[in-house]
């Protein structure tokens, strides 16, 4: 699949975004809406000082870096396995399993099923702030309520009511609550399981909003999403797996990696990376790092392989090109071109253009194989 390149400064800011689109660490949906406490406090950072230090990035001249990089050989023409009906098979079924859709269920609820439930909990015999609700919505297993509610609802049935006796973590986030004893009585309204949709026509327009209208066009249009995506990946992988990088802009890793934790902690509501940690678990926390920053790496050596692509192809481009191009991609992101360049020079701006156009070269010179085949 291809990815704009264009405008490094722009990517560094958004390309790990997607890392921080799945779940609250703790499970919380939307933490500033918990009717009872959990361990996430309300949102205190914001977004501002981040988005201008991701401005001030220390951007990398990739002309520094074309000597002492070496290319395998074979990138272009390079060959990939065509996507099989049995491959768009198994992305449907993807699909399906990340859309699943509510049924109402009588059977004891599970983790995983949805409860409608009214509660009130009780700290010494008194109710607490925060801690009573009706018809409220819970996901068992997300973790939004305190360690064992959730637990304590498996087995239960609508029209139950069961008591749960907790206890709140003792660096709980609401110091009034931290160590204290808690008793919830809960009553199930009603409960629902979550299932596979039916493939049909209907669950594919309402899936895309009208885009695709039958099950055929979607087949198609993943038929089409998963060409170009392995297209890209594979020679993109072949490309940064075997070349051999000499200098390396190690100051842009370390300082996108730091302020990409600062936006982790800042997307779920804490006021810091240390207590984002403490939330998330110190051993996750150590994978999840290393997963960004290898991120971070690859998005980095991606750029530089591009480039050097497109030196040792001789690619350039005319002026009427570039100013096409720019003032394009300003338009796309919402931007004059004014500010485009407030966020990048126009060297940096040329050189992610080049890498743009050796990208188009590696994608449009693979060559799609049946399955199997032999190289």
């Amino acid at each position: 699949m291809k990815k704009k390149m264009l405008t490094a400064a722009v990517c560094a800011a958004l390309s790990l975004a997607l890392c921080a689109c799945g779940s609250n660490p703790t499970g919380a949906k939307n933490p500033t809406e918990a009717s009872v406490p959990t361990d996430t406090p309300a949102p205190t950072a914001t977004p501002t000082a981040l988005e201008q230090a991701y401005a001030n990035l220390p951007i990398s001249d990739y002309d520094e870096y074309v000597e002492s990089t070496v290319l395998p050989e074979g990138y272009i023409g390079f060959e990939v396995e065509k996507v099989t009906e049995a491959d768009v098979d198994v992305y449907v079924q993807e699909v399906l399993e990340n859309n699943k859709v509510r049924e109402l269920k009588e059977g004891p609820l599970e983790m995983g099923d949805i409860a409608i439930i009214d509660y009130t909990g009780y700290v010494d015999g008194v109710t607490f702030e925060g801690g009573s609700d009706v018809g409220a919505e819970l996901e068992l297993g997300s973790n939004y309520f305190i360690e064992g509610f959730e637990e304590g609802l498996v087995g239960a049935k609508k029209g139950d009511t069961v008591v749960l006796n907790l206890k709140f973590k003792d660096d709980y986030w609401a110091e009034d609550l931290a160590g204290k004893d808690v008793m919830f009585e809960v009553k199930i309204n009603s409960a629902s399981g979550m299932v596979l949709a039916e493939f049909t026509d209907e669950f594919v327009t309402k899936l895309t909003g009208g885009t695709y209208t039958t099950v055929e066009d979607f087949r198609s249009y993943a038929k089409g999403f998963l060409t170009e995506q392995r297209k890209y990946n594979s020679v993109m992988d072949y490309l940064v797996e075997n070349a051999t990088f000499g200098k390396f802009n190690e100051e842009y890793v370390q300082a996108a990696f730091v302020l990409e934790k600062e936006y982790y902690a800042m997307q779920y509501g804490y006021a810091s990376v240390e207590e984002f940690e403490t939330a998330f678990s110190a051993e996750a926390s150590v994978v999840l790092w290393q997963m960004v920053e290898n991120e971070i790496r690859r998005y980095e050596q991606d750029r530089v392989a591009l480039y050097c692509v497109a030196k040792e192809q001789n690619l350039t481009f005319s002026e009427d090109e570039y100013a096409t191009a720019v003032a394009e991609y300003a338009a796309e992101n919402g931007m004059t071109v004014a500010e485009l360049y407030k966020l990048q020079d126009e060297k940096s701006l040329r050189q992610s253009m080049l890498m743009e156009k050796a990208l188009e070269l590696l994608l449009d010179s693979i060559v799609e194989v049946e399955k199997g085949a032999e190289e």
